[in-house]
């Protein structure tokens, strides 16, 4: 299990201080990145390896309203690495309820050759394909 704290800044609102749905899926795609980190691909490694991320499709359920400086914290629930990356990552207050929960899909991107590739070996090798947390 992965998670981080936040607090809602300026950026992640709308004009009545409620988080918006974008920032949800940036907030999760920044909890790839640490869990990818924590496990030895840091973005500059990714790059040398010309592996980016490529957005796929997502689904949003919203409980509750995460309000302008609210403090919450994002918990990786599923991560399933394979020709694509599936993760579920699930939202809550400082009260630990849960407000939102987000499954999404990206898929490896080779930036120099412009197209969708598979999971090179050197990642799979650090990961169970069924990564559950």
């Amino acid at each position: 299990m992965i998670y981080r704290n936040y607090i809602v800044t300026g950026e992640d609102v709308n004009d009545v201080m409620v988080m918006e749905n974008t920032a949800y899926i940036s907030y999760t795609l920044r909890l790839l990145y640490h869990f990818l980190f924590d496990n030895g691909f840091s973005k500059e490694r990714l790059n040398a390896l010309h592996l980016g991320l490529q957005e796929g499709n997502h689904e949003l359920v919203s409980y509750k309203n995460l309000m302008f400086t609210e403090r919450f914290f994002v918990e990786m629930k599923h991560c399933y690495i394979d020709d694509k990356i599936n993760i579920k990552s699930c939202f809550f207050n400082s009260k630990k309820e849960c407000c939102a929960e987000v499954t999404k899909e990206v898929e490896w991107f080779d930036p120099i050759r412009r197209e969708v590739t598979a999971t090179p070996k050197q990642i799979l090798q650090h990961f169970n394909p069924n990564t559950r947390f």
